[in-house]
């Protein structure tokens, strides 16, 4: 889940929020180009879809205002009753003034994109109760089995993963329901 804040021409930075961003994924939330000021990126697992002890949380210099649910606050750095001020990361800017950030969980590297974003789906079958051997990436057997178990009974297929990742985080949603 990913928020984001930005500098405005009038001395205020706004913040904005929530997207989610899967595994593997690049996204632009907000397409701002500023010629002063910066940017500022928030990201945090999704808790009903991460592995017990493997959440983590991606900003601490800025602290900003945000909401609970989806929101746009034009001024985040002053918060009312129902916000709450979280660390906000600085991103840098290039000359061309389009800025990237990586958001990673540093004991975890793949070698590229398409790794991650297997890791994620893997990650996701692993909390559904699928053997899918080791979380590493890599498509083995074991990981092609619960794809195609999932695919079958959702009616996704194939490596589609922009497809496959709300499939498995709704029948995540709907397990836990279930169990509670």
């Amino acid at each position: 889940m990913i928020a984001v804040g930005y500098d405005t021409t009038d001395n205020r930075t706004a913040s904005e929020g929530w997207w989610r961003v899967y595994p593997g994924f690049c996204e632009v939330p907000v397409d701002v180009a500023l010629l002063n000021g910066n940017y500022y990126v928030h990201a945090e697992s999704n808790p009903r879809s991460t592995m017990p002890n493997d959440g983590f949380t991606w900003g601490e210099d800025k602290p900003l205002c945000v909401q609970l649910s989806d929101y746009r606050l034009p001024d985040g750095n002053r918060c009312n009753d129902d916000d709450v001020a979280i660390g906000f990361n600085v991103v840098k800017k290039n000359w061309r003034n389009t800025s990237k950030a990586d958001i990673y969980l540093g004991k975890r590297s793949y070698k590229d994109q398409f790794a991650a974003q297997v890791a994620g789906v893997q990650r996701l079958l692993s909390i559904l109760g699928f053997d899918v051997g080791e979380i590493d990436g890599v498509i083995g057997k074991k990981t092609v089995a619960a794809l195609n178990q999932i695919g079958l009974n959702n009616q996704v297929f194939g490596f589609d993963f922009k497809s496959i990742f709300p499939v498995l985080e709704n029948l995540i949603a709907q397990q836990q329901k279930l169990d509670n």
